[in-house]
């Protein structure tokens, strides 16, 4: 649960950026990410150890595009994330 809170958090930070040219807005990140850590809870529940194997691949990505802050690259992130979960 650790790791759905800095989730969140990131979520809630990309509001504050402004990125006029991106084809990502941040607030299309950010609903994004909380449509990825609605996912990960629902994954979590239903199949734990498939969750953290997918897990395991996805937050050393998720921390990097985080910290580049590339909504464009994070948007596709989620998107590619999000199929990985269903």
């Amino acid at each position: 649960m650790k790791f759905l809170s800095l989730i969140l958090a990131a979520a809630l930070s990309l509001g504050s950026f402004s990125f006029a040219m991106a084809a990502c807005s941040p607030e299309e990140a950010q609903n994004k990410a909380l449509a990825f850590a609605q996912a990960m809870q629902d994954k979590a529940q239903k199949d734990p150890s498939n969750y953290a194997t997918i897990m395991q691949d996805l937050q050393p990505r998720l921390l990097e595009l985080q910290q580049k802050q590339d909504m464009e690259a994070l948007c596709k992130f989620y998107d590619e994330a999000l199929e990985k979960l269903k």
